[in-house]
């Protein structure tokens, strides 16, 4: 099957993305994973001049290797380990932003004109022990407030509700409008209609080197050519730290390769997405009938161009914990696994806007990376182009370290 009959629409060829690299720009936005070609696609719209450099393919990295999963609930990888009354402004902001994100999200194919195979399936997020369950009680006050429509149930309300799910555990929190994309659509879909409007894009262009020529510009030495550019968005996800330190900045920025695993098809039993508020787990059932088990399970490092290799101990713990959650996955043969990778901050926020120390700067970097890179590059190309105070609060900051 070609990329083409995947979205619905012509692919630019290799040869158009493997083109000579302009020699000045207006914005230059590095890494060709959701969040670079949202930012290409928004500040096209608005009639900037943008270039796009990816050092290999398109949605290669963590946009295409993620399972699509819309998080609206707020989740384990949100949270600090010192309860929610401890980071409860911080969780209360991602639990608005999550709602944005959504309805951004409902009517992006009709924006980008394709079917993006959004589905609104509703999800549960389960817990095992009393601890984890009151954990999704005050996570509750917090959804409810942010807006989001959360339920925990327990016993046999549960039960009847989910037939699916194990007996043993001991609620479960239920929200109705969480879902899923295609991570093999969204990501070339903004790409092209980018190019439509006037982006240039550039694969196998690997950034070596940013020279700071004075406030907003920039000399960027690529492996394809030089390039000037007055502006630069770091849009490069679990490298970011590194293309970030290029110009002196070092934000709290790490990243972890993670598994994710796929069972033979059976009869559909799961619509629902499944994700554990204590353990790495995110299960779902696509429309084929396979299961797809991911949640952060992790992977040896690698260093590029090789892929993050799989490992035995992640997969089958990964599958242990989805079968311990929905028993009916105990026979269910797992036929392929794949390793992708995830960008984090030590101190659980994004790393979004320009930098102060050196203006021209900017970034899009964000660890629940598909459900809200397209909100935040929507917000950062509208500020690019609008001015005014930072739409991001501080703790987002690029200079922090």
């Amino acid at each position: 099957m070609s990329a083409t009959d995947i979205i619905g629409v012509p692919l630019p060829n290799a040869a158009q993305l493997r083109g000579e690299l302009p020699k000045e720009t207006d914005v230059l936005v590095i890494g060709g994973g959701i969040a670079g070609a949202a930012m290409a696609y928004y500040l096209a719209v608005q009639g900037v001049d943008v270039v796009l450099v990816e050092r290999g393919e398109l949605n290669r990295e963590a946009s295409g290797t993620n399972a699509g999963s819309f998080h609206l609930q707020l989740a384990i990888h949100q949270l600090s380990g010192h309860g929610t009354g401890a980071d409860r402004e911080r969780l209360l902001t991602e639990a608005r932003q999550s709602l944005e994100a959504y309805e951004l999200w409902k009517d992006l194919g009709r924006e980008l004109e394709g079917d993006l195979h959004v589905h609104q399936t509703g999800g549960w997020m389960v817990a095992e022990t009393d601890e984890q369950l009151r954990t999704l009680h005050e996570k509750r006050e917090l959804e409810q407030l942010a807006g989001i429509e959360t339920d925990v149930y327990t016993g046999r309300e549960l039960r009847d509700r989910a037939p699916y799910l194990s007996e043993k555990l001991t609620g479960a929190s239920w929200c109705p409008v969480e879902g899923h994309a295609n991570p093999l659509i969204v990501t070339p879909l903004y790409a092209v209609r980018a190019i439509e409007r006037g982006a240039v894009i550039r694969t196998h262009a690997e950034v070596h080197g940013i020279t700071v020529d004075g406030p907003r510009r920039f000399t960027v030495d690529t492996s394809i050519g030089t390039i000037k550019a007055a502006r630069i968005v770091n849009c490069a996800g679990a490298w970011s730290a590194e293309i970030c330190a290029m110009v002196g900045l070092r934000p709290p920025i790490r990243s972890e390769g993670l598994h994710v695993n796929v069972s033979e098809p059976r009869a559909h039993v799961l619509t629902p997405m499944v994700q554990h508020i204590g353990r790495r787990l995110t299960l779902k059932q696509n429309e084929k009938g396979t299961f797809i088990i991911g949640g952060g399970w992790p992977t040896p490092e690698a260093p590029p161009p090789r892929r993050y290799p799989t490992s035995w101990h992640s997969a089958a713990g990964n599958t242990a914990v989805a079968v311990t959650v929905v028993p009916l996955l105990e026979h269910v043969k797992i036929v392929r696994t794949w390793s992708g990778v995830i960008v984090f901050t030590d101190d659980l926020s994004p790393v979004a806007g320009e930098s102060v120390k050196v203006p021209g700067f900017h970034a899009c970097i964000l660890s629940t990376g598909f459900t809200f890179s397209p909100m935040f590059a929507r917000i950062l190309a509208e500020h690019m182009v609008t001015g005014g105070p930072s739409p991001f609060p501080e703790r987002y900051s690029l200079d922090r370290s």
